[in-house]
């Protein structure tokens, strides 16, 4: 095994700017690949999965209400009649750009609606009616009444609201329909609720209700991503706005789940950011230089390179989480580095230090590769995604050091 790194060692001091451009290109090369693994971020993937868990979310998935986004405006004022449907109407209008990320937005009843509704009762009125509603119906009937109604029809019609009124006046002026329409509110399964300027408000008039729909379900979180940054934009600028009167907030599925794959980038970026830190203070404090460290770190880089380009091809998706073991990498990796430098440093003897270390580094990679393939066994997809790649990170991050190692450090 030793002879084929002895072979490459003096292949590539005989071609160094070939072998650095051959070097550079599998780098960019890898990042190409790597900049196009669809990786997923969902937070369920960590769970382990079994017949009655894939059951379940097949079951979840399934209830559309699951991916919606409930909206709930606060009233915050001091004032018993201020009016919710202000600050609902200009959240409506901050959203509309938003179209290409919402399927549609419920909690507001439109004039159409209403209408379909009025028609519906007026077509099928005897339907709705009792005993006593026909009693009322007699009663309106009479020519005080009727003289009474047309009254009141006809300074409806010559105010604002006749906009809305002229066409329930034509289809029915002494307005037997509503005493239909009443017998809808008997139907109603929930008294905690009610309508107000066309926007469904809790019964005691302190929060209004709307629910997003979006196009895409909540596991995408890529998608939703961009979706629920400008969301929190809007929330933002319209608590400002309408600060002291009404406050914005909102839960649901969607949201969650991109706070928690922001949550999970951040954590990793934290970790292998504060690891590699430290080890490289570490290293630049033993050896009392800077180029040393990097050397070491080298091999680790180009591996984890290696490793994404691999998985590339072997996996349509991998899951963010696999990531968050590389801070643990890193420490495992750079000690194959670590060891052929040492050995290096007191035998400079190139054929002797292949014969030495190549044996033991790629056996104890290998065995370190098959504590993590272990993990390819379980039921949880996350955690076979982060097996995968650590094994074939390590295995490379071995290959690497006794190929780059030799050649960048000189004892």
């Amino acid at each position: 095994m030793h002879r084929f790194f002895i072979f490459l060692y003096y292949l590539i001091s005989k071609n160094k700017i070939l072998s650095v451009v051959v070097a550079a290109g599998i780098a960019v090369l890898c990042v190409f690949f790597a900049s196009k693994i669809n990786f997923e971020e969902d937070i369920n993937q960590i769970i382990p999965k079994n017949e009655k868990s894939d059951l379940t979310a097949k079951v979840l998935k399934q209830l559309n209400f699951s991916d919606k986004i409930i909206v709930i405006i606060e009233n915050k004022s001091k004032e018993d009649q201020f009016q919710l449907s202000e600050t609902a109407d200009s959240f409506l209008t901050k959203i509309e750009p938003l179209q290409k990320y919402i399927g549609s937005v419920q909690g507001k009843v439109n004039n159409n609606e209403i209408s379909e509704t009025f028609d519906f009762v007026n077509q099928n009125l005897p339907l709705f009616l009792n005993e006593n509603d026909y009693k009322e119906i007699e009663r309106k009937l009479q020519k005080d009444s009727i003289a009474k109604q047309v009254e009141n029809n006809y300074i409806s019609l010559v105010s604002p609201t006749s906009l809305v009124t002229k066409d329930f006046i034509k289809k029915d002026p002494l307005g037997i329909t509503f005493l239909g329409i009443k017998k809808l509110n008997a139907l109603n399964i929930s008294k905690d609720f009610k309508l107000e300027d066309n926007y469904i408000i809790t019964k005691d008039g302190k929060n209004l209700l709307l629910f997003i729909d979006p196009k895409n379900k909540s596991n995408e979180t890529k998608n939703n991503e961009a979706f629920i940054n400008q969301l929190n934009e809007i929330k933002d600028n319209l608590n400002k706005q309408f600060k002291g009167k009404t406050e914005i907030g909102y839960f649901g599925s969607p949201v969650i789940a991109v706070a928690n794959a922001q949550q999970i980038k951040k954590d990793i970026q934290n970790t292998v950011i504060i690891s590699m830190t430290v080890l490289l203070l570490l290293l630049i404090y033993y050896f009392r230089n800077v180029f040393t460290p990097i050397i070491v770190f080298l091999p680790t880089v180009f591996s984890v390179l290696l490793a994404l380009l691999i998985l590339y091809f072997i996996k349509d998706k991998i899951s963010a989480i696999s990531l968050s073991v590389g801070a643990i990498l890193i420490g495992i990796t750079i000690d194959y580095a670590l060891h052929i430098l040492t050995h290096y440093k007191h035998n400079n003897n190139i054929e002797e230090l292949y014969k030495e270390i190549t044996q033991p580094i790629i056996l104890s990679s290998a065995t370190t590769a098959v504590s993590f393939l272990c993990l390819v066994f379980v039921r949880s997809e996350a955690l076979k995604d982060l097996g995968l790649f650590a094994a074939i990170t390590v295995i490379l991050s071995s290959i690497t050091a006794l190929i780059i190692v030799p050649q960048l450090y000189k004892p």
